[in-house]
Order: C-alpha cells, then sequence, then structure tokens
C-alpha cells in the first residue's frame, strides 16, 4: 500500500523572515534523504523561490489554468532533483474557477501527489484570505518567526486565523535569525503559551536556524545554502529538522488532493 504525501505549508505572519529560503532549503535536505519532494511557490506577489534558486520558469500554473498545458507539464527539476511547481499567480485564479477545469487540474494534482512523499507549499506572507487559504489546505504547517517582537505578534495572528479556518490542522514553529538556542527556545516558549492558554491549540517546536554570514552570502549567489555551504551552522540545524520532521507522525488527511482542499 502506498504511503501518503505529506502536504506541509510553510508560512508566516510577516515577510521578511527567510520563509523561501527554508522552504527551498527543506526539500533539498528532505530530497537527500530519499523523499521525492515537490515545492509549489505559491507566493502570489514575490516569486521568490525562483529568485533563490536563479530560474525563469517558462510556464506557469496560469498556463494550466489556461488549457495551454498540464500540471505534469509546467513543473521544474531543482536541485538534487526536487520538483518545482511555479503556482504564482495561478493559485489565486483558481478561486471561481469554470467546474470542468476545476476538476481537470484537481486530476492532474491527486496524479502528481502519488508520486511524491511530500508536497511543501511555500505561501505568500501575512493573513490575507488568500495566504490563509493556502496554508489552511494543508495538513500540517510551519510557522516561520524571528525573535522580533512584531514577528512574534504575528506569528500568532497567523495559528489563529488559519486553526479557525482548519481546525484539525497540525502546527509547528520554526525560529530563524536566531543567536543561539536559547533564544530560540525564548521565542517558541513565548508563542506556544499564547498559542495554549488562548487557543487551546498544541503547537510544537520543529527546531531553529541561527544567524549565519553564509545564508546571507547563497541568497546574493542564488544558490541552496545547503549544498553551497553543507557545513554552515544553518545547514547542519536544518538537516537536523528535515530528519526530525521524518521521524514526526503524518497527520491523518482529510481526504481530496491538495488544491481541492484549498478551493472547493
Amino acid at each position: 500500500m502506498l504511503r501518503p504525501v505529506r502536504r506541509l505549508a510553510v508560512t508566516s505572519g510577516k515577510g521578511g523572515v527567510g520563509k523561501s529560503n527554508f522552504s527551498l532549503n527543506l526539500g533539498i535536505c528532505l530530497q537527500q534523504l530519499d523523499q521525492r519532494t515537490l515545492l509549489i511557490d505559491a507566493d502570489t506577489n514575490l516569486a521568490n523561490i525562483d529568485i533563490l534558486m536563479g530560474i525563469h520558469p517558462k510556464f506557469t500554473l496560469t498556463d494550466v489554468i489556461l488549457g495551454d498545458k498540464f500540471v505534469k507539464d509546467v513543473l521544474i527539476k531543482g536541485h538534487e532533483g526536487v520538483q518545482i511547481l511555479p503556482a504564482g499567480s495561478g493559485v489565486t485564479e483558481m478561486v471561481g474557477l469554470d467546474h470542468i477545469i476545476q476538476e481537470r487540474i484537481d486530476q492532474g494534482m491527486i496524479e502528481l501527489e502519488t508520486e511524491f512523499d511530500f508536497i511543501i507549499l511555500d505561501t505568500g506572507a501575512g493573513i490575507a484570505e488568500g495566504v490563509v487559504d493556502c496554508a489552511a489546505g494543508a495538513d500540517e504547517v510551519v510557522v516561520v518567526t524571528t525573535p522580533e517582537p512584531t514577528a512574534i505578534t504575528d506569528a500568532y495572528a497567523a495559528i489563529k486565523v488559519i486553526s479557525a479556518r482548519n481546525p484539525a490542522i497540525k502546527f509547528y514553529l520554526l525560529v530563524n535569525m536566531v543567536k543561539n538556542a536559547d533564544e530560540a527556545s525564548g521565542v517558541f516558549k513565548k508563542i506556544q503559551l499564547v498559542v495554549e492558554n488562548y487557543l487551546s491549540l498544541q503547537i510544537d517546536s520543529l527546531g531553529f536556524l541561527p544567524r549565519d554570514n553564509y545564508l546571507i552570502k547563497s541568497v546574493a549567489q542564488q544558490q541552496p545554502f545547503v549544498l553551497l555551504y553543507p557545513r554552515c551552522p544553518a545547514a547542519m540545524n536544518l538537516n537536523m529538522i528535515a530528519r526530525r520532521l521524518l521521524k514526526l507522525p503524518a497527520p491523518q488527511q482529510t481526504g481530496g488532493s491538495l488544491f481541492r482542499k484549498l478551493f472547493s
């Protein structure tokens, strides 16, 4: 029996916290662990995955919506074999689509999901309706934050609105750009406390990424830091995070393809 694909959304309450960089490099780490990984760039405002990889997609989900391409036709093979679906504005365009077109795309995604172990959905930042819809359509959500007070507040806001949309979703917190493990632990405990007290939800720590100059250099070079600087602190931590994620039990799926859940 085939193991069901794990559908993981990566989101954040505000921009500039390293969400897309985390998504891309996590996908590569999972692929290196023999996990067939699909990364969907669902940020309708910024094509960050494209920029981080230094690529210019010829086709996107919009071409599928227009009927010019099938879902498989727009996939891009990235580093280590990670497959990239440049969704872009096509995610927003899925809302209100003709039923026949939506069914065709949905069927394409159902077939595609059987070929992967992980689907990582890199959403936009913030709590706009389109972002919340994307995140709430997954089975698991990683909320990325930094130690900045505004980022912490916005991370809580994201958890609040996403959980209201999908109460069954499983939440993890990833603290980025920290000085050390103690700072990361302090941020997690702050968010955990308010989430448990005010939302009656459980959130688990996925780990942290330290502030790392090699990570900054990799962005400038448009190359994933786990490949360009595999021994840097951020890369080593992310490899541990990927291994930890594999050991965590997958939540029960509610059925239907990711796109059906997003736009039903």
